[in-house]
């Protein structure tokens, strides 16, 4: 009888050992399994930040790409907007001077410059007085002085670059100056042209 109590109670031992042990193997199998899961989502939010991030390093490194590529287009299509634009105002100025040289091998050239010349002499007021005009036209210096009541008159052949004709006038007394040069004509046409063609920069 007492051999049956012991077995008894040997059998309640060992089943409430291995019923805690499988309590603490199903808790520990729970603990580990909820332990790789968290490492699981961690690693794969870890990648998909990776992933995330690299995907914006390339998008951000393609913008810039094709930033840099309109850039660089734009640059090069203004540069030969540019040099079109520089061609077309040569071509324009170069055929003017040539109608200005033109007339300046006309009859009617020696009229107009002692004409403007007479008009820049009184527009200067009085005092002493230097007209300035191409050494091609020096062969009219007597008749330029002519048009002067006064000996105050010099008459020179210019020194600056591409003075093709006409005439400037210089008051030396009281430093004014009035400007009737194909040069300072040319350079006036060629803001005109500009302005009206739609070629001026902005």
């Amino acid at each position: 009888m007492e051999s049956n109590n012991l077995t008894e109670k040997l059998n309640i031992f060992t089943s409430l050992v291995l019923k805690d042990a499988t309590a603490k193997r199903e808790k520990l199998i729970e603990d580990v399994e909820k332990e790789y899961a968290e490492r699981i989502d961690e690693k794969e939010n870890e990648l998909l930040q990776n992933a995330y991030d690299n995907i914006q390093h390339t998008i951000q490194d393609a913008r810039k790409d094709a930033n840099e590529r309109v850039l660089h287009a734009e640059i090069d299509s203004k540069k030969k907007l540019i040099m079109k634009r520089e061609e077309i105002i040569e071509d324009v100025m170069r055929g003017a001077k040539e109608e200005l040289v033109k007339f300046t091998q006309s009859g009617e050239y020696e009229k107009w410059l002692l004409g403007k010349i007479e008009n820049a002499l009184t527009e200067v007021g009085k005092g002493s007085k230097t007209v300035y005009i191409s050494s091609d036209d020096l062969g009219f210096k007597e008749k330029i002085e002519s048009l002067s009541d006064t000996a105050r008159l010099n008459v020179e052949a210019s020194p600056e670059h591409d003075f093709i004709g006409g005439a400037k006038v210089l008051n030396t007394d009281r430093k004014v100056a009035v400007d009737y040069s194909f040069k300072e004509m040319l350079a006036e046409q060629k803001q005109v042209f500009l302005q009206s063609s739609g070629l001026a920069l902005s």
